[in-house]
């Protein structure tokens, strides 16, 4: 119907409706708190006459008078260098069945029940299944119903704290025994332990899934979409694809697409499927993420990537392929030899985007280690670096990749443990 009102006033339309049915149980002191329920909707719009494009988003369905201020507002806009013609290629639909969000409880008791030792947990676990449906003027229609989940836990022991997180596309699919197993496990190595402030400097490295899987979300989120490539705020320019950017340990893709990453996505903003796209090949730049605008601007075809809406690319699931190291903390710790262990970290920002100067702070434990073994804890921890410093010291990764997700990150992420040479850190 929103469609027929607006298409005699453009050359083309297309329509976004995104609904999300959202269930969470947060706990404290080892018992739920509360749970919670709502629901998000959502309306994008797209309006593109002769080469003036405007998008404009809604909470709820927009009366009359929002769709002619909309109009009015694409009338007084200048033509947009980067416009294309719409050309959705939707997939077949595809719509699975709500998860029973009861079982959101089961979940949270068998994250503390591994969190043995410590003095109490909390966090929560939360469950959305969202229903996409897309449709434009030119008559595509596509849409999917996909269910996600995610939980986090936060573990004390005395003044110590800890936290996990582990994201899945399914609730069966979660590992909270691993989440509250690792916690337990680090304020383990942790109690009683002196405690130092950080000394300044250049630093070995050995960050959790859960902060290496951000530092790479932060890197696919500046750096490999393409509308920032084209904007000129990436590192990276077109003619850097088959050059060297990272270490040769390093092999990162975008895996929105497949089933079974939090934040699969079967089609995008403009109608398109998401692809899986390499975009680091052992230390070579491979790809960019794209929609229809970067891809006819670089020559390029869509990756499928229009995921946040029309104006720009941008990435929904990173992985990275683990590498030999060991599987478990001591084992990692031991292979560490002399640094610092970083179990989790907020508060990243930038000094510089395009040059990827950023600082993250260390939350919770972070250990002093010694000879591969912790010798202290580690408070007033800042990591101060560039991106590409990152990238380019990874040194070892962990054999086996863990799926995190929480509040903080950038994007979901499917990682190993990283050991990262040379990287700065501060008070």
């Amino acid at each position: 119907m929103m469609l027929k009102l607006v298409e005699r006033h453009v050359d083309e339309a297309a329509l976004v409706r995104i609904e999300s049915e959202n269930y969470m149980v947060r706990f404290a002191n080892d018992e739920a708190t509360a749970f919670k329920s709502w629901t998000t909707s959502e309306v994008g719009l797209y309006l593109a006459k002769g080469r003036r494009v405007a998008a404009v988003s809604f909470s709820g369905e927009p009366d009359a008078k929002a769709l002619d201020e909309a109009l009015r507002r694409l009338d007084k806009l200048p033509e947009d260098p980067l416009y294309v013609p719409l050309r959705a290629q939707p997939p077949r639909p595809r719509e699975e069945r709500q998860e029973d969000f009861e079982r959101l409880t089961d979940a949270v008791v068998e994250a503390m029940s591994a969190a043995s030792g410590v003095d109490r947990n909390a966090g929560a676990a939360l469950l959305t299944y969202v229903r996409f449906e897309y449709e434009d003027t030119h008559g595509a229609r596509g849409g999917y119903a996909v269910n996600r989940a995610y939980l986090t836990i936060r573990s004390f022991k005395g003044d110590l704290a800890a936290t996990a997180a582990t994201a899945a596309r399914r609730l069966s699919e979660l590992r909270p025994r691993e989440a509250g197993g690792l916690n337990a496990e680090l304020l383990g190595l942790a109690a009683g332990l002196p405690v130092e402030d950080v000394e300044p400097g250049r630093r070995r490295l050995l960050l959790s899934p859960l902060v290496f899987g951000h530092l790479m979300g932060e890197v696919a989120s500046v750096w490999l979409s393409a509308g920032n490539v084209v904007a000129g705020s990436s590192r990276y320019g077109p003619d850097d694809l088959g050059r060297t950017a990272a270490s040769e340990e390093l092999s990162m893709e975008d895996i929105t697409a497949d089933e079974g990453s939090y934040g699969f996505t079967p089609m995008d903003y403009e109608g398109n499927s998401t692809r899986r796209v390499e975009l680091i090949r052992r230390g070579v730049l491979a790809g960019f993420l794209h929609n229809n605008r970067t891809a006819a601007k670089l020559g390029a075809a869509t990756t499928g990537h229009a995921l946040r809406g029309w104006t720009a690319p941008a990435p929904g699931h990173i992985s990275v392929r683990p590498g030999g190291g060991p599987r478990d903390l001591q084992g990692l710790l031991a292979e560490l030899g002399d640094g610092y262990y970083v179990h989790n970290n907020w508060y990243t920002r930038y000094q510089n985007v395009k040059t990827g100067q950023f600082s993250t702070v260390g939350r919770d434990v972070a250990l002093a280690v010694r000879g591969g073994r912790p010798v202290a804890v580690v408070r007033h921890m800042r990591i101060a670096d560039t991106l590409e410093n990152v990238l380019r010291n990874v040194s070892s990764l962990s054999g086996e990749p863990a799926q995190v997700f929480w509040w903080d990150m950038p994007v979901p992420a499917t990682v190993p443990f990283a050991i990262v040479e040379n990287i700065g850190v501060v008070k």
